[in-house]
């Protein structure tokens, strides 16, 4: 007897949902808080354009490390940037010296690698580490000795971590993001090529590790430093560690027309780099909505797989409920209302998608990508050109 066709739809659904509670369940069961600290000459560079309202605090959260960086090196594009004399401001804050570099516009690669390389330019034999970070995140006071440690432990050559959204204002971009940001950073990942991904918003590399691999070389002629220095880290036989307790705190307050551009800028540069991969996550989250699609017409037209919809609902409730659990583990527990909201969306599951769908769909286009005050032409991963310098941000 042949199976009916929704059966097969409908277990397809139960397992997608099933696996993703799978790998939050395992990333719980393994994750533990760094144990080794070690001392260690360590720079921090910091690329910084606009505003940068939470520099103040950025600066604060470094002062609270358990190992004190050597020094931050924050580098902008010009002196005309606001973030020039914001950096200056608050550099008498810290309790480590602070350079400020000029970087100099960008014209054949992102402007945050122009500004990355012209920090790279001061490194001296004196630093046994180097630490990339941006500057929305709020690290735990663990984070350096966490990324540094292990270069010193010759453990590995370079480190790194993954972004963790926090909800700072209850918008529904915020949610929506946090959400699938959420779920893609719990997500199981093999170590080949074409699917390793260096965050450059915190990583550590040893000195020797960053000569070999030509560290200032792979941010040339590129938008993504993540996935350009994975290539290059990959390409120079490095030993990489991704830690998986090294969830890094980013605070978001985003509008949903905020969010949907940071979404899809995103996933345009994703799609550049790691084609595949955006193939992958277009056709995995329309699977589940179709799926979503199928089985509440039948419950609300033909009142039929009513256990289904439940079953399913559960499964993304419960999958919401340990990801907010692997943030309590890392000591970064979400307020009670932010987690009801999360808990909600994990039961509007459908509508999380269609929004995801919807950003994977307007990322297909990648001739355009627009990031902060400068707009890119794309003519492949590494053929790129600046087109349009816009005002400089004031919030």
């Amino acid at each position: 007897m042949s199976i009916p066709w929704i059966h097969v739809l409908v277990f397809v659904g139960f397992a997608i949902n099933a696996i993703s509670v799978a790998s939050v369940v395992m990333r719980l069961t393994r994750l533990q808080k760094p144990r080794s600290a070690r001392q260690a000459a360590a720079t921090v560079i910091l690329p910084v354009t606009g505003a940068s309202p939470g520099l103040e605090a950025l600066i604060a959260t470094l002062n609270a490390q358990t190992l004190q960086p050597r020094r931050l090196i924050i580098s902008v594009e010009s002196e005309v940037d606001p973030a020039y004399r914001r950096a200056a401001a608050v550099a008498p804050l810290a309790h480590f010296p602070v350079e400020i570099v000029v970087a100099g516009e960008a014209f054949h690669q992102a402007q945050k690698c122009r500004n990355q390389q012209a920090a790279l330019a001061r490194i001296d034999a004196m630093d046994d580490a180097i630490v990339l970070m941006d500057n929305d995140i709020l690290p735990q006071s663990w984070w350096l000795s966490a990324l540094v440690s292990p270069l010193i432990d010759d453990h590995s050559d370079l480190v790194t971590g993954h972004r963790w959204q926090r909800v700072a204002r209850h918008r529904l971009g915020a949610h929506l993001v946090t959400a699938i940001d959420r779920a893609l950073t719990l997500m199981p990942r093999p170590g080949s090529a074409s699917t390793s991904v260096v965050w450059g918003g915190s990583v550590g590399i040893s000195r020797a590790a960053a000569m070999s691999m030509d560290l200032a070389g792979s941010l040339e002629h590129t938008l993504s430093d993540d996935l350009s220095l994975a290539e290059h880290a990959m390409a120079a036989n490095l030993r990489t560690l991704t830690r998986g307790a090294l969830l890094i705190a980013s605070p978001t307050a985003l509008d949903l027309a905020s969010a949907w551009r940071f979404a899809v800028r995103q996933y345009r540069i994703g799609h550049i780099y790691r084609p595949w991969l955006w193939r992958l996550a277009v056709v995995s989250v329309g699977l589940r909505l179709v799926i979503w699609a199928t089985v509440l017409y039948q419950m609300v037209f033909l009142g039929a797989f009513v256990w289904a919809g439940a079953g399913l609902a559960a499964l993304a409730v419960l999958k919401q409920y340990l990801v907010g659990e692997v943030a309590r583990r890392i000591d970064m527990p979400d307020p009670f209302a932010v987690r009801i909201v999360q808990l909600l969306l994990g039961l509007l599951q459908p509508f999380v998608d269609l929004f995801h769908l919807a950003v994977l769909v307007a990322a297909a286009s990648t001739r355009r990508v627009a990031w902060g005050h400068v707009v890119y032409d794309i003519a492949g991963p590494y053929s790129i050109e600046v087109k349009e310098r816009l005002p400089f941000s004031a919030s």
